[in-house]
């Protein structure tokens, strides 16, 4: 039997006093509760909560192997944006999930649970043992900053997939087992504000991090997590007591920290080599290393997931999931620039990547597309180790947040500005690197300005806009399901994208294919939210809900 929350018993186990034997502290030697004594062990057990971020794959704590399990598999596959790829055999589980077929048992669903409280236990050790450690207070107080971040961090990922879940503000110990409670998604929410406030308060602006820190959890992440978390929570959750004002006061005090700022080309942001930007709020780490796996690698699949099928260069080969769909394509008007860096593939731009006429075989495909921001100019030294950060918090989502904020408060002059000052970045930006066969690092201009103009509508007309714009700056940056889903789109966009993005595609049936009923399959495994919003969950594993005693997902 699978025990996924025994992270949380060995932690408990390790963290227990000797009361119970000889109440002795063991001397000369580190134990659990006095390891973080020493600078260098308490910036090691943070930087362990880190690492999880980058594993997407492993070995989960009962020694299994875990399946893939990223954010953009619930948050983009499963909208209008993009369809699961690949082959048809290859992670047959991913077609379940865009066509929302997933039955109670999946392994993926398993790799999301397991893989967000793998995080939450890390943070706790850190949370629980941090206030006694004999370091300096001002190194103290920010770890104790980045593990509250860290751990708001691993149950927005538990609540976008789960809904409430079990919230644990501690180590466990054994006699714990099986007596804590599913949370509501109202419960949840507070828990996750809470502990990104004390983040606020603890954590430091960027500017103060030395080179080498640089990714680490800052004050304005945690801003922009807690801005961000307030925005859904304002869409789903009935007893929701935040309003839009606190989250124009939070995108301001980002705005006004003259922290970050939009990169002004576009085609920049995407490029391995443009690590944490002026634009970067908070992006998970990547380096060379020497291994491909968890827990020794420090570089990720990423790129090696998204990347295309069938190459003629050696480079750029990958397992081609996650392709953006013609409806996203469709979205953007031709002449964007931003479209050259957000897909590629076959019928676009002649085919070509990074300067190279690229072969593509559209059996081994999605759709014609694939995902430009994870592609690389070089296959790595290690495929499923890529050097290639994965931006998660950026300073033009910030913008776009700032700007529905304002529209919400009755400021639609400075709702627009905001909206416009990221089409301004788009209209005056490059083409993607290497647009241009022959020329692999060349960035080249459009020959004529292109159609991105200021948006001067009003009302519900510039909040359409807004939104809109939402969609094309953050393609397949697994931003999608959630704006959908708050403002109680998701069934009809989805059921209606869904019904025909994939039929008549080479070596695949209409029975393969078709979504039929989709809409019912959605409601069926959600929660309803506030206003009649549909929040679609995943199966909680069946070993936790029955050694748990917790309540299971609609439906499963």
């Amino acid at each position: 039997m699978k025990k996924i929350f025994s992270l949380f018993l060995l932690t408990g186990l390790l963290l227990t006093s000797c009361s119970d034997f000889l109440d002795l502290t063991p001397q000369g030697q580190e134990n659990s509760g006095n390891y973080m004594n020493t600078e260098e062990n308490a910036i090691k057990v943070i930087n362990g909560i880190y690492d999880i971020l980058s594993q997407t794959e492993g070995r989960g704590p009962d020694g299994d192997w875990m399946d893939h399990h990223y954010d953009f598999m619930l948050a983009s596959i499963a909208t209008d944006d993009a369809v699961k790829g690949s082959n048809l055999p290859d992670m047959p589980q991913l077609i379940d999930l865009e066509d929302y077929r997933l039955q109670q048992g999946s392994s993926l669903a398993t790799a999301f649970w397991i893989h967000g409280f793998w995080g939450v236990s890390r943070s706790n050790y850190a949370i629980k043992n941090l206030p006694d450690a004999t370091i300096p207070e001002n190194l103290k107080n920010r770890l104790l900053g980045e593990s509250y971040f860290l751990r708001a961090y691993h149950y927005i990922y538990l609540l976008r997939h789960f809904g409430g879940v079990p919230l644990f503000s501690a180590p466990l110990n054994p006699s714990d087992f099986g007596k804590t409670v599913r949370a509501t998604l109202h419960e949840t929410f507070e828990f996750i504000n809470a502990d990104l406030r004390q983040a606020i308060e603890l954590l430091p602006e960027r500017s103060t991090y030395p080179a080498a820190d640089m990714g680490r959890a800052t004050k304005g992440a945690a801003r922009a997590f807690l801005a961000k978390s307030l925005m859904y929570q304002i869409g789903v959750d009935a007893e929701c007591e935040h309003t839009w004002n606190d989250i124009y006061n939070l995108t301001l005090a980002i705005i006004n920290s003259g922290e970050y700022s939009l990169v002004p080309n576009f085609a920049l942001l995407f490029e391995y080599e443009n690590k944490n930007s002026s634009e970067s709020i908070f992006e998970i780490q990547a380096a060379d290393g020497t291994a491909s796996d968890a827990p020794a690698s420090v570089g990720n699949a990423y790129p090696l997931f998204q990347g295309n099928r069938e190459s003629n260069t050696g480079a750029n080969t990958g397992w081609g999931f996650h392709n953006p769909t013609q409806n996203l394509v469709d979205a953007f008007n031709p002449s964007d620039p931003r479209l050259s860096s957000t897909v590629y593939g076959i019928g676009f731009n002649n085919e070509i990547l990074y300067g190279v006429q690229m072969k593509f075989n559209r059996t081994e495909q999605g759709s014609n597309y694939l995902n430009r921001k994870a592609a690389l100019p070089f296959k790595p030294s290690l495929d499923k180790a890529a050097n290639k950060n994965i931006l998660i918090m950026r300073y033009a989502d910030v913008l776009l947040i700032h700007a529905e904020a304002a529209y919400h408060t009755g400021k639609e002059v400075e709702a627009r500005q905001y909206l416009n000052m990221v089409r301004e970045r788009a209209r005056n930006s490059s083409y993607c690197k290497g647009y241009v066969s022959g020329s692999p690092d060349g960035y080249t201009m459009p020959v004529t300005t292109p159609d991105v103009p200021n948006v001067n509508v009003s009302g519900t007309a510039l909040l359409d806009a807004i939104l809109h714009e939402r969609r094309l700056e953050l393609a397949m940056e697994s931003n999608r399901i959630w704006d959908l889903v708050r403002t109680g789109k998701l069934v009809d966009t989805v059921s209606k994208a869904k019904d025909t993005d994939l039929i008549g595609n080479e070596g695949r049936t209409d029975v393969e294919v078709r979504h039929e009923g989709i809409a019912n399959r959605i409601r069926n495994h959600a929660f309803t939210g506030k206003d009649n919003t549909v929040i679609p969950v995943l199966p909680i594993p069946l070993d936790e809900v029955q050694n748990w005693g917790l309540e299971q997902n609609p439906n499963y």
